[in-house]
């Protein structure tokens, strides 16, 4: 059962585990006997793999093993089992090594990959595309009266100001009989040149 992991052949191998699993959530619904399950589709396959490297480019084909499990980048897994071929990529998860006193050129090793999958394309236009426009300018009406209205009260403010004393007519009283004295200042005169054409 040949295996192979970028370019890496595994051709010693002691067993392969693979791990599939359905991610579903269970909700408990009042009533109703047994749980509503709902689908969210699968986590990615796992498969573990036991072997031994041997031989005399044992170790380099350790370090090479272990240079991609370190890029954390997605690499090829090809898998051919029962004259099925199985083409994937994958991201190795963790490598462990195990190297027996007096056997220099052999090595064991226990790898976990899993299933990669790409990421979704990002959205073709812009995400704001869709907004409705009109919003913005329906606000920006709405800001204008309120400003509107803000300025008609600081105008009542202003007239209000100078009415400070306006609950006590007593105190204008002597400014609005020297303002009367004053209009009136030549009523006499008046009065006298009218008496005299009579």
């Amino acid at each position: 059962m040949p295996l192979e992991i970028a370019g890496v052949v595994l051709d010693k191998l002691v067993s392969i585990e693979a791990r599939e699993g359905a991610r579903l959530a269970r909700h408990a619904v009042p009533g109703l006997d047994g749980e509503y399950v709902q689908d969210f589709g699968r986590p990615s396959v796992r498969i573990h793999v036991r072997g031994i490297f041997f031989g005399e480019d044992a170790s380099k084909r350790l370090g090479e093993l272990r240079d991609h499990l370190l890029g954390r980048k997605p690499v090829d897994f090809l898998c051919e089992i029962a004259g099925q071929g199985y083409f994937t990529q994958v991201m190795l998860d963790h490598l462990n090594v195990a190297q027996r006193a007096g056997r220099l050129n052999e090595f064991e090793f226990e790898c976990l990959v899993t299933e990669y999958v790409p990421p979704p394309p990002p959205p073709a236009g812009s995400p704001l595309a869709a907004l409705d426009t009109s919003i913005l300018d329906e606000a920006a009406g709405l800001m204008d009266d309120i400003q509107d209205g803000l300025a008609q009260v600081a105008g009542l403010a202003n007239l209000l100001s100078g009415a400070a004393d306006f609950g006590n007519p007593t105190t204008r009283l002597p400014s609005m009989l020297s303002s009367f004295t004053d209009a009136a200042g030549g009523a006499p005169a008046a009065v006298g040149g009218i008496g005299s054409q009579l």
